[in-house]
């Protein structure tokens, strides 16, 4: 992303962060934070590349029916997720037109990235990862979390847009609206909160939120 490019979108956010903070909402109400004290023996994964962050999960820590995707391919061993404006996150070369389209409340998409080694490997390079500790009974809530951010068509399958930009990779249709009170980062933070982690996404617009707050639970990936 160029100079220029992250400062539309920096002071785009800024405009609408200064007049809304601690307005955005859980963009997905329906599922309620796991509370209960299961051990921590799986891993959520954060990638902060950027102003846009994602969630990672091992493929064998899905529950049904996310776990049935057809874009989790059978020889994946972790899938990405991640949800943002659906004009920007699909366009394959966007440009400032798309980035003021991004600062405007609209259609959302849901990416699906499977990834045959730990995304701390995949983007390790490029972008900041970092490993926290979740149980499976957490797994479990992140997982109903992201289907019900996936709109479904009449069968109840989900609807694919597209190829998405990594190889094997999808979008999806999200029911849910973007807006600059409910971002990707305020979705990822959601997400990591309703697994029972200790995870604010109230207030949430920004990636150095979520990264603020995934840092203090990381651990060394396992």
């Amino acid at each position: 992303m160029t100079a220029l490019r992250k400062f539309i979108v920096a002071l785009a956010l800024l405009v609408a962060a200064q007049g809304l903070a601690g307005c955005a909402t859980s963009p997905v109400g329906v599922v309620k934070p796991y509370a209960g004290a299961a051990p921590k023996l799986q891993t959520v994964y954060v990638i902060a590349g950027g102003w846009h962050t994602e969630i990672g999960v091992p493929v064998a820590a899905l529950s049904a029916p996310l776990a049935s995707l057809p874009t989790v391919s059978p020889d994946s061993r972790y899938v990405v997720f991640g949800w943002g404006q659906r004009d920007y996150y699909m366009a394959r070369n966007p440009g400032v037109g798309d980035l003021l389209v991004a600062t405007v409340s609209g259609p959302s998409v849901v990416v699906v990235i499977p990834l045959r080694e730990s995304p701390t490997a995949y983007f390790g390079a490029g972008a900041t990862v970092f490993a926290i500790p979740v149980s499976q009974a957490g797994l479990d809530r992140l997982s109903q979390f992201v289907w019900a951010s996936i709109e479904k068509d009449r069968q109840d399958l989900p609807r694919r847009l597209g190829d998405g930009p990594y190889p094997g990779s999808g979008f999806y249709a999200s029911g849910l609206t973007y807006s600059l009170t409910d971002t990707c980062n305020t979705w990822t933070a959601e997400a990591l909160r309703v697994s029972g982690l200790p995870v604010s996404a109230s207030g949430v617009v920004f990636a150095h939120e979520v990264v603020d707050q995934a840092r203090g639970l990381a651990v060394q990936d396992r």
